[in-house]
């Protein structure tokens, strides 16, 4: 039995008739891996064409072979993976007495085969009783006797239809995961790399009111009906870090989908999924909020629908890492409060839902995408609604004090004080009050700045700048008691709290100037 000849004709019976997928082939053609799949069982195949002399070597392949084995299991759907190692050689090795899986019965990850010519016919296996413990439903047909020339035409014949088996599967493969080039993907980068230098050089992307002004997400807007926001705050970012890892994102993950799907089907799916993202912020978060990461997690979306249709083939090229940095990112949206991870979740929907609707190229139309096309406005008017009924997420004490402080900032004292006013008219808020109380000082306004500081620290008895702006303003309208009161106050809180942005030396040195 020459040893070419029945490893390329186990190898063809494998591929050919029994449609094994070929994982791997090393370059010297003589291991080749295959993925089986019959009767509802799946294996792991490794044929090698080995010339061992002693078990020993025999022995250091199989444990090597065990651990490439564990590697390749991973890109493999499924569980209780069957791994078959047949090893194919002109003679057994001279110190293997029985057959190989007698020889290693104690081995549980793997089932050795020996196939080899045996005079003795005890140890090398037969191969038509491999093919049948493989599941294999054709019938093996035994090699006749034959010359070398004849044993070497077979086996070149055996061997060129399982490498055109393998280059139509590598090539039908890379049909899937390359159907376009990547086109709008540079588009999208560009114009948000435009819109912030734009953002950047109108007062910077990390101030809020700024970011309003060039329509990033905030509710009492949306609700005053800009709409438009929940599109025009994808192509907004709020600081150069944000604008990198989004960009980095959105470069690996929108250019595989637009590979994937082609042009017109990623713009589609990239700004529905932006749609759901913002609407589900606008739903479930009162915070003003920027940023592609909703359309980002739709391009997941996208992704995780490729592996629905196409299992085998995402798992065996980037399943596992699709998998596991969509897990890192979800836990730690849930776990960092200042992450809007309810437009992430909405975008990762909203992808899945718009792929789905639109499908993979060139396959035939599913009943289901007539659902998932009826899904999309149900799951929008859903969101919708419950963003109208939950009232606390239209705006929020804290979401208001931070623009009050904006305008303050920029002298617009009305603007903020109206909003402050606005603020306590529906709950007495600490924070609301110590900035009203800013307000009137930066007016010289003190009675009134002593009455919402007293406020503030009534409300918040631990807020220690409060107490010591409260005794400036005593100190401003000559009540040098009160003022060092609040001032010790400030003090004992100072010191618990290692607060540096207040001057208490310099305050106690002018209240003894003004007491002398």
């Amino acid at each position: 039995m020459e040893p070419s000849h029945l490893y390329w004709k186990f190898i063809y019976n494998l591929v050919i008739k029994e449609n094994a997928r070929v994982l791997d082939l090393s370059p010297d053609k003589k291991q080749i891996w295959l993925e089986l799949e019959n009767q509802n069982k799946k294996a792991v195949v490794r044929v090698a064409k080995v010339e061992h002399d002693w078990m020993q070597q025999l022995k250091a392949d199989a444990e090597h072979t065990k651990q490439m084995f564990s590697k390749i299991k991973k890109m493999i759907v499924g569980r209780n993976i069957l791994f078959f190692n047949i090893y194919v050689s002109s003679y057994p090795p001279v110190d293997l007495y029985s057959s190989l899986a007698e020889h290693w019965k104690d081995e549980k990850r793997m089932r050795p085969y020996f196939l080899s010519k045996d005079p003795s016919e005890q140890i090398a296996d037969r191969p038509d009783q491999v093919f049948k413990d493989l599941g294999a439903s054709a019938v093996w047909e035994q090699i006749t006797e034959m010359t070398a020339e004849e044993h070497e035409m077979y086996a070149n014949y055996y061997r060129k239809a399982v490498q055109t088996q393998q280059k139509n599967m590598e090539k039908q493969d890379r049909s899937l995961l390359f159907f376009s080039k990547q086109r709008f993907i540079y588009v999208l980068l560009a114009a948000i790399l435009l819109v912030f230098v734009w953002v950047e050089q109108s007062g910077g992307s990390t101030n809020i009111l700024t970011l309003i002004e060039f329509g990033a997400k905030y509710n009492p807007a949306i609700m005053n009906g800009e709409w438009w926001r929940l599109f025009s705050s994808m192509f907004l970012h709020i600081g150069m870090f944000h604008l990198f890892m989004n960009s980095l994102a959105l470069f690996y993950l929108g250019g595989a989908v637009e590979r994937m799907y082609g042009t017109f089907r990623f713009i589609f799916i990239y700004f529905t999924a932006g749609f759901f993202g913002s609407l589900a912020s606008f739903a479930l978060n009162e915070q003003v909020s920027a940023g592609a990461s909703g359309a980002i997690f739709g391009c997941f979306g996208a992704l995780l629908y490729f592996g629905v249709i196409h299992k085998k083939l995402f798992f065996r090229t980037m399943g596992m890492n699709v998998l596991v940095i969509l897990a890192i990112n979800l836990m730690f949206g849930f776990v960092v409060p200042a992450v809007d991870n309810g437009a992430h979740i909405g975008g990762l929907i909203g992808g899945f839902a718009a792929s789905a609707t639109v499908h993979l190229p060139k396959h035939r139309f599913k009943g289901s995408q007539f659902v998932s096309l009826l899904a999309l406005p149900s799951l929008a008017g859903a969101l919708l609604w419950y963003g109208l009924v939950n009232e606390d997420k239209m705006e929020s004490a804290s979401m208001n004090v931070q623009l009050a402080q904006e305008y303050l900032q920029q002298d617009n004292i009305q603007e903020a004080r109206t909003i402050l006013n606005e603020t306590l008219e529906m709950n007495d808020n600490a924070l609301a009050y110590f900035v009203l109380g800013n307000s009137y000082l930066q007016e010289n306004k003190f009675e009134e700045a002593i009455s919402s500081y007293k406020n503030a620290t009534r409300l918040d008895k631990e807020l220690a700048q409060a107490y010591y702006n409260l005794s400036i303003a005593y100190m401003e309208v000559d009540e040098l008691d009160e003022a060092e009161s609040a001032l010790q106050r400030a003090k004992s809180l100072n010191e618990q709290q290692q607060n540096d942005d207040m001057e208490i030396e310099r305050i106690e040195s002018l209240l003894e100037q003004q007491r002398d």
